[in-house]
């Protein structure tokens, strides 16, 4: 049985500046949106490196922010629907049960899960929390993005309902367990540049691993360069 959720709330949001940058993660709720195969309309992004065909749609567990809660009990007001800047707001499908290459049915709109998302140090200043990028990125907390297969209208209510998995072998945790801690596996990185569903970001990782034998240093996407 593929995971099928309700979408409680769909949302989108404009750059504004906050927490020290520029950024569109306070979002909106709407009753109904179009979508395009680069995203929600009416959805920004502040830099050029968000958004993008293999970045249209963000999607986050609700249940995830109890967790979080209970390891940041100071940040509790802040952990509720929306506070990761997704544009799905749903319970139950997650960084676990969803994989790489999902097809995935919502209103009208047809999407395929492509990468996981890689969370930044604006998550730690949205939320007052120095060291949440890299506790939601050690726990596979971090949501996860669509491309557009069928572009429509999508309507908050609708039910969002995986109808094929193409590769149930790669969970998006499964993805991230190689990205962030078993990053030196030659056959796993192969496997996942092979991978034709998987996002050019996220390949792009593997690839130059293969590459150059070497592994990133994400400091500074998880605390940010001034710190």
């Amino acid at each position: 049985m593929y995971p099928v959720s309700n979408l409680d709330e769909l949302r989108l949001g404009k750059v504004k500046s906050q927490y020290d940058s520029n950024t569109a993660i306070d979002k909106h709720t709407v009753d109904t949106c179009n979508l395009s195969a680069l995203g929600l309309a009416g959805d920004e992004q502040a830099e050029s490196f968000h958004g993008g065909e293999d970045r249209a749609v963000l999607q986050y567990d609700f249940a995830h922010y109890a967790d979080l809660a209970e390891q940041f009990p100071e940040s509790t007001a802040y952990f509720v629907k929306g506070g990761f800047g997704e544009n799905f707001v749903a319970t139950g499908m997650n960084e676990h049960n969803m994989c790489i290459g999902d097809i995935v049915k919502v209103g009208s709109v047809v999407l395929q899960v492509t990468q996981p998302r890689q969370p930044c140090f604006k998550l730690n200043g949205r939320f007052g929390e120095p060291t949440l990028s890299r506790y939601v990125q050690d726990n596979f907390k971090t949501g996860w993005f669509y491309r557009v297969l069928q572009t429509g209208k999508m309507n908050a209510s609708d039910t969002i309902e995986v109808t094929e998995r193409l590769h149930p072998e790669w969970t998006v945790a499964k993805v991230q367990h190689y990205l962030y801690v078993d990053t030196e596996n030659k056959t796993a990185m192969q496997q996942l540049v092979d991978l034709d569903v998987l996002a050019k970001e996220t390949k792009g990782v593997f690839e130059r691993r293969l590459q150059n034998k070497v592994v990133e240093n994400w400091t500074g996407r998880l605390i940010g360069k001034r710190q």
